[in-house]
């Protein structure tokens, strides 16, 4: 009897990538504005930690940065099951709530939280604030907390230029139309 003599050869692939190393690189992803790509990243990291918060609450940040609220909401709200305390989950799901213009008074709440756990990224979430503000139909006070986002910590920062500077246009744009409208509510 003929034959080949030999047996298929099985091959295990193994992920040489730590959780770590894959959300490193989806941040490299990230900031290039490549979300499929950071996307992958993250799904490999959770492929081995289905638990791993920060790989969790950057694929929320895909998802919130491709306006996939819905799936962005989720990978909040897995990270604030483990860490209900979590500042970035808590403000970035507070600005998914302001973006859908739902939960708005939680989104208040969220953006307490933050600030209370983490008074270095001060900027940003007085950012996340005058948005909320803003979407409450208060531009003098969303002006108010987008100044305090200004001179605040973490102003300096990587990311809170741009941010800040589209939430200071819709302000501006806001408060010239309330201007020849009148006063703002409570």
């Amino acid at each position: 009897m003929g034959g080949c003599g030999s047996l298929p050869r099985i091959v295990v692939l193994h992920d040489p990538l730590t959780p770590e190393e894959h959300v490193q690189l989806g941040v490299s992803y990230e900031s290039q504005k490549d979300w499929d790509a950071a996307e992958k990243q993250y799904q490999a990291a959770l492929a081995q930690d289905p638990d791993f918060l920060p790989a969790l609450a950057d694929l929320g940040n895909v998802y919130a940065h491709q306006e996939q609220y819905a799936s962005a909401e989720k990978m909040y709200q897995r990270v604030l099951r483990h860490d209900p305390n979590h500042p970035m989950a808590n403000n970035n799901l507070a600005w998914i709530y302001i973006a859908q213009g739902t939960h708005l008074a939680e989104a208040g709440e969220r953006i307490d939280r933050a600030l209370a756990n983490d008074p270095q990224h001060r900027a940003f979430y007085e950012d996340t604030r005058a948005l909320l503000l803003l979407t409450l139909g208060q531009p003098g006070r969303a002006q108010a907390a987008s100044r305090r986002a200004e001179t605040a910590a973490g102003s300096e920062l990587p990311g809170f230029a741009q941010q800040h500077n589209e939430t200071r246009s819709k302000i501006e744009a806001a408060t010239a139309t309330r201007g020849s409208q009148g006063a703002e509510g409570p």
